[in-house]
């Protein structure tokens, strides 16, 4: 049986908010990332309500911005 090694550069553990963030900001950079996540997506669960406008500078980050 063959051997199929992936090497990255970040393993980060959870898709939710902070999870996907930090994996597309990473990821933008140059990063090579292992995203994992236990539970499927979509769910009904959203984590929105701690999203406040302190974040919006974070978020223009993912458009170029």
């Amino acid at each position: 049986m063959g051997e199929h090694v992936m090497n990255y550069d970040v393993i980060v553990i959870g898709a939710g908010p902070a999870g996907s963030t930090v994996s597309t900001l990473l990821a933008q950079s140059g990063r090579l990332i292992l995203l994992l996540e236990k539970s499927l997506f979509p769910r009904e669960k959203l984590c929105g309500e701690f999203i406040t406008p302190d974040c919006l500078n974070v978020f223009a980050r993912f458009l170029g911005g």
